[in-house]
């Protein structure tokens, strides 16, 4: 082989090198939406590298380059080229692949850090978690506006990759939550993003049903799934009511009574029966054969992973089961409570005393 000829190849190898050496910038939503995978492709990296680009080798970014949070109008200019790089992918393998990646870029946020002057290195720490928390909950939010939004456009044949993307979403806000200690503060603020105003899992007639009604199919199992981490398992216990809460709200809220027999039936029925089956002082209720099914969820890592609100305590699966009896009764109890809703859960908050009464007098 000719000198000329290595000579050319090595041009050409170093070129392609060149080529796919990923830029850390916000890509355009042309490039978003592009008909060309690769161009979809390259800027879906160099959104992840432009979001991680606040922090270097783990630890804090001496530049000045980085993310900075985006504004709202911004933030849904951003997720109108991300819906429409998904809505393109068209081969399960790619889907399933997209949908991870930009599930992930809510976990892989690093904001410019804004430092104050004069404080320690612990409370920089502090500061730099809140911000990273705050940017990530305000790409969170940028996903759930585009998803309302964009829902009632898109077709059966599309309808079940959506699902999927919803349902990495679900698993990484959980993976945050878990990041950040499980806090009260923000369990309570991504609950405002699922249950303000526009959000999927609200009673907002503008608001497409199926989003909440996905929602509280996936919702449990994919609680239990990141509550098995070992990495979420060494952190502190989950506050699973809190977390339930917009789901709580929603069952007493909703005048439509298929989004309610649908939460009652896929949230709390199963969890409910499982708190049942592993409480001691109820064992004789779920040997009854009518009251439980073989194939019913055990949610494991709930049941041995949560605590109730205020507490750094563990629950037992007894308490948290009392816990979740009494916030529904107090849901029912609102006075913006559907009538229909506070005599159904009215109903079923008896049974479960009624059936604790009878299990105490055997």
């Amino acid at each position: 082989m000719s000198t000329t000829t290595l000579t050319r190849k090595s041009k050409g190898k170093s070129r392609a090198t060149q080529n796919d050496k990923v830029e850390a910038a916000l890509p355009l939503g042309k490039q978003l939406a592009h008909t060309d995978k690769q161009v979809r492709d390259r800027a879906i990296a160099s959104l992840v590298a432009f979001v991680s680009a606040g922090a270097q080798d783990g630890g804090p970014s001496t530049s000045s380059a980085g993310y900075t949070p985006l504004a709202e109008g911004e933030m849904d200019k951003l997720w109108k080229g991300l819906f429409y790089c998904f809505w393109m992918s068209d081969k399960p393998l790619v889907q399933q692949s997209l949908a991870s990646d930009l599930a992930e870029l809510v976990l892989k946020i690093q904001p410019r850090p804004a430092r104050s002057k004069g404080i320690n290195l612990s409370e920089e720490k502090i500061e730099l978690d809140d911000e990273r928390f705050d940017a990530a909950l305000g790409f969170l939010a940028g996903f759930w506006r585009s998803m309302v939004r964009e829902w009632h456009g898109i077709d059966r044949l599309r309808v079940d990759k959506f699902y999927m993307l919803i349902r990495r979403y679900v698993n990484a806000t959980f993976r945050l939550l878990a990041r950040g200690g499980w806090k009260e503060e923000q369990v309570g603020r991504v609950n405002d993003v699922l249950a303000g105003k526009g959000g999927p899992i609200t009673v907002d007639v503008s608001v497409p049903k199926a989003l909440a009604g996905h929602l509280s199919d996936i919702y449990l199992e994919e609680l239990d799934k990141v509550l098995g981490l070992p990495e979420v398992d060494a952190q502190r216990a989950c506050p699973t009511l809190s977390v339930l809460g917009p789901h709580i709200a929603l069952l007493a809220l909703t005048p439509t009574q298929s989004i309610y027999n649908r939460t009652m039936s896929t949230v709390f029925t199963p969890l409910l029966s499982a708190l049942t089956l592993a409480s001691p002082s109820t064992k004789d209720i779920v040997d009854r054969p009518s009251k439980r099914s073989k194939d019913d969820p055990i949610f494991p890592h709930i049941v041995m992973r949560s605590r109730l609100a205020g507490s750094d305590q563990l629950a037992s699966p007894d308490k948290l089961r009392k816990g979740l009896v009494k916030a529904l009764f107090e849901a029912a109890a609102d006075q913006s409570a559907v009538e229909t809703n506070r005599r159904k859960i009215y109903q079923i908050v008896r049974e479960l005393d009624d059936d604790e009464d009878e299990d105490e007098d055997a």
